[in-house]
């Protein structure tokens, strides 16, 4: 069994519900593994559709649809919050005079 089956199927054996979350370090020290791998794991598990969610407390197995729209959330705030750093990190090239911008268009108008 991979680490990645041991992960799901100890949440899910113990740590089933917001109530019974497991934090990442005690995960990380139960199976040998780091954080950055870690959450590469819990990310591949949840695109395979295995409802393992995350909160303060830590990680966990869903136990309610309630539970899994909160996941959501909470990954739909990092992802604006990383876009955000995103677009102020290229406007920041803006506003500093030092630093150049080349912007190229290609217009493709069709007549071939």
């Amino acid at each position: 069994m991979n680490k990645r089956t041991a992960i799901c199927q100890y949440l899910k054996q113990y740590h089933t519900g917001m109530g019974n979350a497991v934090y990442s370090r005690e995960l990380e020290r139960l199976f040998s593994i780091e954080g950055r791998n870690l959450r590469r794991m819990i990310s591949a598990l949840r695109k395979e559709g295995y409802p393992i969610c995350s909160g303060d407390m830590g990680y966990y197995f869903a136990e309610s649809q309630k539970e899994i729209n909160s996941t959501v959330g909470r990954l739909n705030d990092l992802m604006t919050s990383v876009s955000n750093a995103r677009t102020g990190l290229l406007y920041s090239c803006l506003l500093d005079p030092v630093m150049s911008i080349e912007i190229t268009v290609n217009l493709n108008r069709g007549d071939s």
